[in-house]
């Protein structure tokens, strides 16, 4: 048997031959990036330096806590509407579910510009940020909720026999759902810990994250060391985060989905009222959009791709320019991120235990934050032969780096309906064992390959935190535009980055509803 499997699978030349390509990529650009990154924090003089510095503890304190407070807000606030669209069967669900996955992948810059928008004065600190974060990662709670397999029947049954919802929900839906809820409030906390394309916009000094402290000391400071150290600080932090939820996870016991029940009246009013607050910074910035000095204009509009701010004096930077840049870089990323993607499921369909080291590879910049991984593209990237620093090359590698695995992960999930079988059966029957998997793999992973390289396509038009340690002058893309034209007084720039932020958008939230409805009607 172990002979004939043998015979019937690829050729091992063909398996390291696919299977080295990714490997290498995921070596040179984020293994050994970060490995350089960790060897560049192993300095007693950087470690006492910055360990000692009251500020760090400052900045790591804001960080917790606003995470904190983010997280707590946006999971209480996610609970109700979560479980009403879980519990619920009503026209226009699906689209509903697809709008919440579009707003997370909202760029953070435009959800930061919202709030700004949104707020009256000039917001900045603590409130806004939480604000933010709260609006920004509602859709995950509600989207994670309404997929978790609610115990409807059992609820129904606890109804029947008198008990109460409230004690319902307390001893049945709660319990049941713990798992769901701890992954979520893991996973929200990690990306408010890292944050830093809202704290950009919205913070201040003395209200800073990790993150921005890092590009903080590295780019504005030159203080790489400092910079690598709290770097390594904040990886740590996640790496423990992420220990605990994988232990949770795997003390959990799953449970069957109940059947669906038509939606109540009251049911509709939160499912309205949650998508009326996802979508009010969007409303408020096509609004501000229209003001310019508190009056009613279309000037932002008009000088929307202008580079000037009054005859015979220039912005610095051409916005035009950013968006074909934002759009050449995201062909780039896409481009690499799907070539890496086929030559990782081939890998896994051709050999599962290579392919799960190639995969594995891949997947690390899920772990790491943007300006780290940017970070340590910038230090391991500055000598010769490889001084890459001042290239145009870095900022799209950058975008790669961050979209592949979610050009990945929906083709590596849709490969585990493979049937083995059938690739077995076509080699026997005399097809050669390259033929006969691809035959059999192709028409599985073609459309999640796609789907996957449209959101790769939304991520790094969005894509700040990379972005703003690798670009260069020139080569700046559309949120960079944006966080500049907004740090900016007077004048038309807030109109402009509004219209900006608006154009920006609608072209990644209207490409991730029309790829998830898809995905959907395909599925079913």
């Amino acid at each position: 048997m172990d002979q004939h499997y043998r015979l019937n699978r690829p050729p091992r030349w063909f398996t390291t031959a696919i299977s080295a390509p990714p490997a290498a990529l995921a070596l040179g650009f984020v293994i050994v990036p970060l490995a350089m990154l960790i060897a560049q924090a192993i300095s007693i003089e950087a470690l006492t330096t910055t360990l000692s510095d009251s500020r760090t503890w400052e900045v790591l304190g804001f960080t917790t806590l606003q995470a904190l407070i983010s997280t707590i807000a946006t999971v209480a606030l996610g609970l109700l509407p979560g479980l009403v669209i879980a519990r619920s069967d009503f026209r226009g669900r699906q689209l509903i579910l697809s709008l919440f996955a579009a707003v997370f992948v909202m760029p953070t810059v435009v959800m930061a510009a919202g709030v700004r928008a949104l707020l009256p004065g000039e917001p900045t600190g603590l409130v806004p940020i939480v604000v933010a974060h709260t609006l920004f990662n509602l859709a995950i709670v509600i989207r994670g909720i309404a997929a978790a397999p609610v115990p409807i029947d059992a609820e129904h049954a606890a109804a029947v026999l008198g008990a109460r919802r409230l004690d319902i929900t307390r001893t049945i839906t709660l319990p049941l759902l713990r798992p769901t809820l701890i992954g979520l409030n893991t996973v929200i906390f990690a990306l408010c810990f890292t944050s830093f394309g809202v704290v950009r916009i919205l913070g201040t000094t003395s209200s800073t994250t990790l993150e921005v402290e890092i590009w903080r000391e590295t780019i504005i400071l030159g203080r790489i060391d400092r910079g690598v150290v709290l770097a390594i600080v904040q990886l740590l932090t996640l790496t423990v985060g992420l220990g605990v939820w994988l232990v949770i996870r795997r003390r959990s016991t799953p449970h069957r989905h109940g059947q669906r029940q038509p939606i109540s009246r009251r049911g509709s009013l939160i499912v309205v009222g949650s998508c009326l607050l996802v979508l009010s910074p969007i409303v408020a910035l096509i609004h501000g959009s229209f003001r310019v000095n508190s009056t009613l204009s279309l000037s932002g509009w008009r000088n929307l791709f202008s580079n000037s701010i009054r005859p015979g004096l220039r912005l610095g930077f051409d916005p035009l320019q950013a968006m074909l840049t934002s759009l050449t870089t995201a062909a780039f990323a896409t481009a690499f991120a799907l070539i890496v993607a086929t030559l990782v499921v081939a890998a896994t369909a051709s050999s599962p235990n290579i392919g799960r080291i190639v995969d594995g590879a891949a997947m690390i910049p899920l772990g790491v934050s943007a300006v780290t991984l940017g970070l340590g593209l910038l230090i391991t990237f500055d000598v010769s032969p490889f001084d890459w620093r001042a290239s145009s090359f870095m900022t799209p590698l950058g975008h790669a780096l961050i979209a592949t695995p979610f050009v990945i992960r929906p083709a590596i999930a849709a490969l585990s309906t493979l049937n083995q079988q059938q690739v077995h059966a076509a080699t026997t029957l005399g097809a050669h064992p390259i033929r006969a998997l691809g035959n059999s793999v192709i028409p599985i992973v073609a459309l999640p390959l796609l789907s996957g390289a449209g959101f790769a396509v939304a991520i790094s038009l969005g894509e700040f935190g990379a972005t703003s340690m690798l670009s260069r002058s020139g080569g700046e893309t559309l949120p960079i535009i944006i966080e500049r034209l907004l740090s900016r007084t007077g004048g038309d720039f807030r109109a402009r980055a509004y219209g900006l932020s608006i154009i920006l958008t609608s072209a990644t939230m209207g490409m991730v509803i029309a790829l998830d409805t898809a995905a959907n009607r395909r599925q079913r």
